[in-house]
């Protein structure tokens, strides 16, 4: 680990980031069903977490969860085709990574065991804002 690194550059540079980003690109080039079953699962996560908790940090990661769901979806069939490649497959890599449960902070440890998962969806809410933004004004 660098001395002084992020700690999203930290999440970004894990072996889990990159085997979520393998995955996130081979299901936006060839498995748009898998794209659609990932987010189904990933809906269903972040409503379990919602469930749990009324945190805020809940309630954000809830929001982006949906809409990159939205996203997808709409990419899916094709009502929405303004969204670059790498977008979405930072989107999906993003979601791969939020589902599973072994990562760089594993989601068994209590509080604490999202907190990568949130900040790589803040990341990439954030990286890819003007193109959410676009969306939105769509929906």
């Amino acid at each position: 680990m660098i001395k002084g690194s992020s700690f999203i550059n930290r999440i970004l540079n894990s072996r889990f980031f990159k085997e979520a980003l393998v995955q996130g690109e081979s299901m936006v080039v060839k498995d748009k069903i898998g794209l659609l079953r990932l987010i189904k699962t990933a809906l269903q996560k972040v409503s379990e977490l919602a469930e749990k908790s009324n945190l805020t940090v809940v309630k954000l990661l809830n929001h982006y969860i949906i809409l990159f769901s939205q996203l997808i979806k709409a990419y899916v069939q094709g009502s929405y085709k303004k969204l670059p490649a790498i977008t979405l497959v930072k989107i999906a890599a993003v979601m791969v990574y939020f589902i599973s449960p072994f990562d760089f902070i594993p989601d068994v440890l209590p509080f604490i065991g999202f907190t990568d998962d949130l900040a790589l969806v803040l990341w990439v809410g954030k990286s890819i804002k003007s193109e959410l933004d676009e969306f939105e004004k769509q929906m």
